[in-house]
């Protein structure tokens, strides 16, 4: 079976099941916790997820350790799941899909900015209340700090990109330059 099926499959059940026992936003929270945690080990998660010589307890304690606390019983309770049913290495792929399901159901729209330093609460706020106004949800701003956007910010929202930093302009005249 294809593996976009396989956690389509599996993030559904969980939404359906976090819905149930009313803990949807917890197991969103646990998840995205799981999701940053992940992208740092990529590769000595995935080795010791598709160990079989790891024990199922020792599986479920490394997913816990990465999730950290608070972890939500509905959660746990699924990693205990797909421990036993061996999609334990699934488990990346599955709580990016639960997470797309939940700010889909919530009309959450994940921004992504990245800005040449901090921003201020002031030009955070502006900057959330641009995208909630011009795509009509709720949003969810993560902000990385790039010193070499120089000035400015780049905003990606879904597949669109709006790029208003200063390193930007200048690859920009570049262009329009060297095609002339």
């Amino acid at each position: 079976m294809d593996n976009g099926k396989i956690s389509v499959r599996y993030a559904r059940a969980l939404l359906s099941t976090a819905k149930a026992e009313q803990c949807e936003k917890e197991v969103y929270e646990g998840l995205q916790r799981l999701t940053r945690q992940y992208s740092l080990a990529i590769p000595a998660f995935n080795e010791a997820l598709s160990n079989p010589l790891v024990v199922p307890e020792e599986k479920t304690k490394l997913l816990s350790t990465a999730i950290g606390e608070p972890i939500h019983p509905c959660l746990l309770r699924f990693i205990d799941f797909l421990i036993e049913k061996r999609r334990e290495n699934k488990v990346m792929l599955i709580a990016l899909e639960y997470q797309q399901l939940y700010r889909k159901e919530n009309n959450i729209l994940r921004a992504d900015i990245t800005t040449a330093s901090e921003l201020d609460e002031k030009a955070m706020a502006h900057l959330r209340s641009f995208v909630e106004q011009n795509f009509h949800c709720k949003a969810e701003m993560h902000v990385k700090v790039d010193p070499s956007l120089i000035g400015g910010f780049i905003l990606d929202i879904e597949h669109e990109r709006m790029d208003d930093s200063i390193k930007g302009r200048l690859e920009n005249l570049k262009t329009i330059t060297l095609a002339r």
